[in-house]
């Protein structure tokens, strides 16, 4: 740039300006002053959409784990304690790399230089696996974005990592791509499109998503062995980090092909003692010492032992982080001798300290730590036996109903809060109507009517929309909004598929059609077909966009799904049912009432709504549920509050919409229960041949289980049934040679009351609209359908009964169900499990054997095809649990097939 000074002393313009900008990464430019000449601006290319939409899901997934590793108080303390690892990496020259290394960001590089990029993790109880992914999800992410910053795009750039927990694959049905695909289209569904469609295929069809996966420990055995045989066979461009516990993962027997893998090392006593002091008060540094001493002379003792993993060190620093408590008392070895001893303890002390007294807050209702800690324990102990009662490890608000108090006493709830709203809607209306009513009528002549009209109506809509949306209509559903009618539809066009799609328009076209061709022949032909349109063909496609399940279950906070449904049941109860309700005084209009019976007949349709919409919801279950539960001392009256509370304090952590213990091992102590054939963590020393990574880092979250002895659940009462020979009717023969059992039993079914039921619906409105409620002859349409649903069943009675056999032996399985006979030879089957049977699509409440066939097997009759690929082999319980001599025939001769 060339200037002059001017006459005055000042600076003249300047003669000439180059400014050249070279690859820039700005977004605005802006230039002040005089510009004279040209301003040469250099801009990079145009980004591709994808990789638009891969810096988005980087960003994404960094704010996500940012907070995560907050929470979890990663990366905030003054002394971050050194993990141990052993890395064994698929290539020599990696190997001496990352020996040499004792940083995180090395481990990273030297991952996303691995091909294939896979890497398994493995260690014991509360070593530190969790932690460790997470840490990696956060700086392959930290990479991406540097990546995009140097313009390095497209394959060359880090893979974007997702960390996902393996608990919602089901790797028997469900291929790793598309179980990727379908977790990232869900928890980010408002990535940038891609040629108008979510790039979550793209991006993981070219490798450009990493998986982090979780869990595979907390799996059952069948499960495990599935998910790492889909993880064996997956395209090599397809990389994962996959995190185990070391004795789980290696009773597979199985291998991952390419993978190479990092081990987590004890914690040694100097380490802990390091870390310890360092991350203590001024003031504890003495009481602190006394445990360093400890440590220092007793390196094999009981106190040593225990704090070889980092989640023991991370309880002994949080039960005794309060300036009152003595962190001494862990030297006492007459108090606690063992290792087991120490750690109970440490167990037992991380609850109170959780909820130790703290100043009060004003602005809410229970301050973090008023709490009381005896109360939080017990409703801690509840949660987790909650949990372990389903086998699960994620606690989803929205399942709180299947506890089992609420499951009993819901239904008497909903069936007095019915008879209230009906019996309150039908006096108010029966009073102003006799008060300021014109009708020729006394108002209790069809007092009731309305109310089932509404009520018939709102259970037809619902029934509509559990067709469309199946079991995950028990699900929170997503944040409805009016004014976003694509975002609805989209959501509802998810579960869109021929099976679900021809019912659910059945139940909405047929009913329809059927009720506006019987209202022809009537004189309020229009007031009944504005009622059947606008009360119920309206609503059910309006609830088909409200009632979408959310799309982000596992990428929302609990809290945020809890107002989402609250907001969306409320838009029911201020749209859907008074849409509902307008139908019926439609109807009342056409035939000239006085506007006192048109309120009268909104009023009561809109309460017969209410009945089926709104206290059916999930929000309303989760309501009615909480509060049983916090009446009977369960669970506390502030539920998301205290579970808020318990995840700040580190006791719980967030996955997405759900929360769990910060370590499996919490959980089973809570509950009182060890996993089945779980050992206490050996203390084993570092190998001496190659020199280990050293990852800093803060403490992690999974947990050893305890070694107390299980303690009986409710739930054990259904887990166990008699043998075969002791159930009535049943003849068993086993010998070396074969395994054989026989029975007759009577043919009962219910499946024709829903029909039967629906007809004498409309035949009761056919009732209404004739108007010969008088006439005695006129209810014989309106009987004949519940009497001829009862002569069905009094005809299966007298039939002959159903015989049905089973026979297991060498050759395979053969059964037979009346005149339905299947066989399965053994050489056919790879796997035998129990699961619920589905006949011809529909669920018939029995659990039973179900073989899954290798491909190119003869297919049985549809009457045996059951779902994802398993076919029937017999009914045999109500309960999942099976005869034990019946698990042992299956044992005995499947060779190795049976998974229990």
């Amino acid at each position: 740039m060339d200037t002059q000074r001017g006459e005055w002393g000042g600076w003249l313009p300047p003669s000439e300006v180059r400014n050249v900008v070279v690859d820039s990464t700005v977004e605005y430019l802006v230039q002040v002053g005089h510009i004279h000449g040209d301003l040469v601006v250099n801009l990079p290319p145009p980004r591709e959409p994808v990789d638009l939409a891969a810096e988005e899901l980087a960003r994404a997934v960094r704010a996500r784990w940012s907070a995560e590793a907050a929470a979890w108080q990663l990366g905030d303390t003054a002394a971050p304690l050194a993990v141990r690892w052993l890395a064994r990496w698929t290539s020599p020259a990696e190997t001496r790399a990352a020996a040499r290394s004792d940083r995180l960001g090395d481990v990273v590089d030297t991952l996303v230089g691995l091909d294939p990029r896979r890497l398994l993790v493995l260690g014991g109880p509360g070593s530190g696996k969790s932690t460790l992914l997470a840490m990696t999800v956060l700086r392959l992410a930290e990479r991406h974005l540097g990546d995009v910053t140097r313009r390095v795009l497209g394959d060359r750039a880090t893979p974007v990592p997702v960390l996902l927990s393996l608990e919602s694959w089901d790797a028997e049905r469900v291929s790793f791509r598309d179980w990727l695909v379908g977790r990232v289209e869900d928890d980010h569904p408002g990535l940038p499109r891609v040629d108008g469609e979510h790039p979550a295929r793209r991006l993981v069809r070219d490798g450009r998503i990493l998986a982090v996966l979780d869990g595979l420990d907390e799996l059952p055995d069948h499960r495990r062995a599935a998910v790492v045989h889909e993880l064996d066979i997956a395209p090599r461009e397809s990389g994962f980090v996959l995190a185990s516990r070391t004795d789980e993962y290696r009773a597979l027997g199985l291998h991952l092909s390419g993978a190479s893998d990092l081990e987590a090392l004890p914690v040694g006593p100097r380490d802990a003692a390091r870390h310890l002091l360092r991350t203590s008060s001024d003031a504890q540094h003495d009481r602190w010492g006394q445990v360093v001493d400890e440590l220092a002379d007793h390196p094999e003792g009981p106190l040593a032992q225990a704090l070889t993993t980092p989640l023991m060190i991370w309880l002994a620093r949080r039960a005794y982080a309060s300036p009152y408590a003595d962190p001494a008392r862990l030297t006492d070895r007459s108090w606690l001798p063992t290792r087991e001893a120490v750690e109970e303890h440490l167990l037992d002390a991380v609850v109170p300290a959780a909820f130790a007294p703290r100043p009060h807050d004003t602005d809410r209702l229970h301050a973090p730590g008023h709490w009381n800690p005896e109360r939080a324990r017990g409703w801690l102990t509840f949660l987790a036996r909650e949990l372990d009662r389903r086998r699960s490890a994620e606690f989803s608000w929205w399942r709180l109903k299947g506890a089992w108090v609420p499951r009993f006493l819901a239904v008497p709830t909903l069936v007095v809060a019915c008879l209230v709203l009906g019996e309150t809607a039908v006096n108010i209306t029966t009073w102003a109507q006799d008060t300021y009513g014109d009708s020729v009528l006394p108002a209790s002549a069809f007092e009731r009517l309305d109310l089932f009209a509404g009520f018939s109506f709102a259970t037809g809509l619902q029934l509509s929309t559990i067709l469309w949306f199946g079991d995950r209509i028990w699900e929170p559903r997503r944040r409805a909004n009016p004014f976003m009618a694509g975002a609805a539809l989209r959501s509802a066009s998810r579960a869109a598929s021929l099976r679900r799609g021809v019912p659910a328009l059945a139940v909405l076209v047929v009913p329809t059609g059927l009720f506006i061709l019987l209202a022809q022949d009537t004189t309020q032909a229009d007031g009944f077909t504005a009622l059947v349109l606008l009360g119920f063909a309206l609503p059910t496609l309006l609830m088909a966009v409200l009632g979408a399940p959310s799309d982000t279950v596992d990428a929302a906070t609990p809290d945020a799904l809890l107002r989402d449904e609250r907001r969306t049941a409320l838009l029911t109860l201020g749209v859907v049912a008074p849409m509902i309700g307008l139908g019926s005084a439609a109807r009342a209009l056409s035939v000239d009432q006085g506007p006192v019976e048109v309120g009268a007949a909104f009023l009561k349709s809109f309460t017969g709504a209410v009945m089926v919409l709104v206290l059916l919801s999930p929000w309303m279950l989760w309501v009615i549920s909480k509060a049983w539960l916090a009446v009977l001392g369960r669970v506390p009256w502030s539920l998301m509050e205290f579970l808020r509370d318990a995840y700040g304090q580190g006791l719980l952590q967030r996955y997405g919409g759900t929360y769990r213990f910060r370590h499996l091992r919490l959980q089973e102590h809570l509950t009182g229960r060890v996993r089945r054939g779980a050992q206490p963590t050996p203390v084993v020393p570092a190998p001496r041949q190659q020199e280990p990574l050293v990852v800093t880092g803060p403490v992690p979250s999974r947990q050893p289980p305890p070694t107390r002895e299980p303690l009986p659940r409710l739930s054990e009462l259904f887990d166990h049934a008699p043998p075969m020979h002791e159930l009535p009717g049943h003849t068993v023969i086993s010998t070396a040679e074969a395994y054989v059992v026989s029975s007759r039993q009577r043919r009962f079914s219910v499946a024709h009351w829903p029909w039967c039921g629906a007809f004498m619906v409309l035949a009761m409105l056919r009732l209404t609209a004739t108007g010969n409620w008088a006439v005695p002859a006129a209810w014989l349409s309106v009987v004949f359908w519940p009497a001829f649903a009862l002569f069905l069943n009094f005809v299966m009675l007298l039939l002959p009964r159903v015989a049905k056999e089973l026979r297991i032996d060498a050759w395979g399985i053969v059964a037979r169900m009346g005149r339905h006979r299947v066989a399965y030879a053994w050489q056919d089957v790879l796997s035998v499990r129990v699961q619920q049977v589905h006949v011809r699509g529909r669920n018939a409440r029995a659990y039973g054997p179900h073989v899954r066939l290798r491909p190119g097997a003869p297919e049985p009759k549809k009457i045996f095809r059951g779902r994802d690929g398993w076919y029937v082999v017999v009914p045999i319980n109500v309960f999942p649990a099976m005869p034990p001599d019946l698990v042992e025939a299956f044992v005995r001769f499947s060779g190795g097939r049976w998974q229990g």
